[in-house]
């Protein structure tokens, strides 16, 4: 048994090990991704403003009977649809932006979860090890008292033996 603990303890110290390495490497992923996804919500940001201030100019030319004539008579009503196209085009860029971004933010919780379980994993193997470190120093104590034991007892037998005259290895 005492065998068997340090067997473990040795186990479990390459594990904890491994471990750690594990758990270093995420929280530097950790700390790249959150400045990425605080640029992505930066980006969407400025892109809902975008988008917003596109609509409110494009609303405002629809609104002018003078911008409908020049652009119906300067690019044969071109301008307009080119707006409407870029709108379009805006609304899913905003969309798709929006999305990768929920996405960063379920990968970044997910990832911090992980950490912790990690973290609490990591501290439960270190326990484990104490334990097999204890155990291992209890079991080789307990194999020396034992030995000495049986070494007196033994001892005894032999001594006991030649004073009757008898042999032990019959």
């Amino acid at each position: 048994l005492a065998l068997a603990s340090v067997a473990g303890y040795l186990l479990l110290t390459e594990i904890i090990i491994a471990g750690e390495r594990q758990i270093a490497d995420g929280q530097r992923r950790l700390e790249k991704g959150r400045p990425a996804l605080e640029e992505g919500k930066a980006k969407l940001g400025a892109g809902k403003r975008a988008l917003s201030e596109g609509k409110k100019d494009y609303e405002q030319a629809k609104d002018n009977p003078f911008m409908i004539s020049a652009d119906k008579l300067l690019k044969g009503g071109k301008g307009f649809k080119e707006a409407r196209e870029r709108i379009a085009e805006g609304e899913k860029q905003v969309a798709a932006g929006e999305d990768k971004v929920n996405v960063g933010e379920s990968r970044l919780e997910a990832g911090e979860l992980e950490l912790r379980r990690g973290r609490e994993q990591l501290g439960l193997a270190k326990d484990a090890r104490v334990a097999c470190a204890l155990g291992a120093a209890f079991f080789a104590s307990l194999s020396i008292v034992l030995g000495i034991c049986w070494r007196r007892s033994l001892a005894r037998m032999f001594t006991h033996a030649e004073r009757s005259g008898t042999s032990v290895t019959k």
